[in-house]
């Protein structure tokens, strides 16, 4: 990973990074840019107008000139005042600020669709966990995406404000020059030469502090340190501020203000003392800043007071102070705003490429492409044979040499102690995995030569850590926007919900929780269960898995879970997780996991038999709940 924003960069690489991001908006959208240059360029025109106009007016006043006259560039100044500030206006308005917003939100909208859809092992992987929590970092800096849109704006307005103000001086430094004051004109430049370089040492100075700032972060804001005093902080407070029910009531329950106040304010008044160079960084922004506003109003002075002397010398009309100061101010304001815009851009861009990192990240698993035959019997089988797994990063494996066959329409539970490979074993036969030894065969064929969108079809999972999403009901149960209301009602019957389904206000399309909708049902852990399992059930697949969904329930309260689901899988193979023992009484199979190997496999009676067992250990352990 080298678009650490702490890395050292040559500027050909700076400026890769810069066109790497702007290429990436322009993919997006085409026409922005284009829009943008255009609506500045009209701002530009508008400003040089003025300047002339006006500078033409007070050189008419100034003369006592008749009122006809003066009246004419009054009008002209206003007319393309007007014209071009409504039509700039239609632009930013109607289209550009749209378009800004737009991209932004496609932007990061893209970023989370290739999250969701990244390999699976990608992203429990130490590169990309390292990856994304730079991304989330450099995010939390300045505005984000939207910062470029602004930098660019500064920088093109520079760019034409300089143009349009060298345009407007240069006749005046014609008539300078041709004065024969050679020593003027000497003062002239070396002035401008030292309010230029002014400008661009300090932009240097706040480019420099920046660099320093972000390469010394990790040794002046340790991670221990960032996360007790400024990310645990935020985030109770953000919680607070975005009105999170799930967790308020019980604050005020249990009366749990002054914790809270710990992990807020108490967190970040803490945090002040522990790092003072915090306020020492602060003073630092403080004086550039002050820098910067000195040399704004030393570049404007500078102007109104050259070109009053060169009025007063006579080397040009009283009208023209105005056109030479302002035009004077404009041009040095474009070299101020270019150098530090440039800058800022630039950063922005470091702060990116982390995330155009992560967008071009290629998927390391083999989709294949047999189709997988679609049998209407369900005659499949699948066989483990020498797996080996460890996850990306760790030297330990969580399973090691696996055989194992699963039978069309039989059940089987997979038990063990937490931390045996029981889920493993499931990431595995989804393909969320790839093993490292070994293979996984459907039908006698290796299930990486399959493409994986239609294998992954051949199950239904229910993992412990389901998640239902704040969306309608109907929705959830399909995992899709087109909902097959009968079949979802259907469902959900057979999974234990008729009664709560005819007490919703919309049906199927009542929404859960109140995250998004405001009318939105609040739901227990139970029914969340039962809406899993008949999201399982409406996939219809030949394989159903269940990873220990009951695992907060007690035993027995999961054991008739199980049985309620065994009857509704009908002739389906089933396979149950648990490191507890309810569903082995109705399975035809049992397989026992132990620091992730196959250590028993038999019937409930068989291995009962095996006092020396881990099963026996385990059914002893748990037996007061099953009899």
């Amino acid at each position: 990973m080298r678009n650490d924003l702490t890395d050292k960069m040559s500027l050909k690489e700076k400026f890769g990074h810069v066109r790497n991001l702007l290429s990436c908006l322009y993919q997006i959208d085409r026409t922005y840019f284009f829009l943008a240059t255009v609506r500045l360029l009209l701002d530009a025109v508008k400003s040089a107008l003025i300047i002339v106009l006006s500078a033409d007016i007070l050189g008419l006043l100034y003369v006592s000139a008749p009122g006809e006259e003066i009246m004419r560039p009054v009008i002209w100044l206003l007319a393309f005042s007007f014209g071009l500030s409504l039509f700039s206006s239609v632009l930013l308005n109607e289209y550009i600020q749209p378009k800004r917003d737009n991209i932004g939100r496609i932007y990061d909208g893209n970023y989370a669709a290739k999250f969701q859809q990244m390999d699976y092992s990608l992203i429990e992987s130490p590169y990309v966990m390292k990856l994304n929590e730079r991304i989330i970092r450099a995010n939390n800096w300045g505005a984000g995406i939207y910062s470029v849109f602004w930098d660019f704006d500064a920088i093109v307005s520079g760019i034409f404000k300089l143009v349009s103000s060298v345009i407007i001086v240069f006749p005046l430094l014609k008539i300078i020059a041709e004065s024969g004051n050679v020593w003027m004109y000497l003062g002239l430049a070396g002035l401008t030469a030292i309010l230029c370089l002014l400008t661009i040492g300090i932009a240097k100075a706040n480019a420099s502090y920046q660099q320093w700032f972000l390469a010394s972060l990790d040794e002046l804001f340790p991670e221990e340190m960032r996360k007790k005093y400024v990310s645990t902080s935020w985030y109770w407070v953000m919680r607070c501020i975005s009105g999170d029910y799930h967790f308020i009531k019980d604050i005020h329950l249990y009366d749990g203000y002054e914790m809270m106040e710990h992990y807020t304010t108490g967190n970040m008044r803490e945090g002040e003392k522990q790092m003072p160079w915090v306020s020492v960084t602060e003073k630092l922004c403080g004086k550039l800043g002050f820098l910067r506003g000195t040399a704004e109003s030393l570049i404007t002075l500078a102007g109104f007071l050259i070109s009053a002397a060169y009025a007063l010398l006579g080397a040009f009309p009283v009208g023209d102070v105005i056109k030479f100061a302002s035009a004077f101010t404009n041009m040095l304001s474009g070299v101020q705003n270019m150098a530090y815009q440039c800058n800022g851009l630039i950063v922005t861009a470091r702060r990116a490429a982390s995330t155009l990192e992560m967008m071009n990240i290629g998927d390391e698993m083999y989709r294949g492409k047999l189709p997988v035959e679609k049998r209407l019997d369900n005659q499949y089988e699948i066989e483990f044979r020498n797996v080996s797994f460890r996850y990306p990063g760790t030297e330990t494996y969580a399973l090691k040499n696996l055989s194992l066959k699963l039978h069309i329409g039989e059940r089987m539970a997979i038990v063990g102690m937490n931390g045996s490979g029981k889920t493993t074993m499931i990431k595995l036969l989804c393909r969320l995995y790839d093993p490292q030894e070994g293979e996984i065969l459907l039908n006698g064929v290796d299930i990486r030569k399959f493409r994986q969108e239609e294998y992954i079809r051949l199950f239904s999972v229910v993992f412990q850590d389901f998640k239902l999403l704040s969306m309608p009901l109907g929705e959830n149960v399909a995992a899709s926007l087109d909902v097959d209301e009968k079949l979802a009602e259907q469902v959900l019957r057979k999974a234990g919900l008729s009664e709560r389904l005819a007490k919703l206000p919309e049906g199927l399309e009542t929404w859960l929780y109140q995250d998004i909708a405001d009318d939105g049902v609040e739901i227990s852990g139970g029914e969340a269960q039962k809406i899993a399992i008949a999201r399982a059930l409406y996939k219809d697949a030949p394989f159903v898995l269940l990873d220990e969904p009951t695992a907060s329930l007690d035993p027995l309260s999961e054991y008739e879970i199980y049985s309620g689901f065994d009857a509704m899988v009908g002739d389906k193979t089933a396979i149950y997780i648990s490191h507890r023992l309810s569903s082995c009484r109705f399975c035809d199979d049992i397989a026992v996991f132990h620091e992730g190997r196959l250590v028993q496999r038999g019937t409930h009676e068989e291995l009962l038999k095996d006092e020396q067992g881990k099963y026996y250990e385990l059914w002893n352990a748990q037996a007061q709940y099953y009899t």
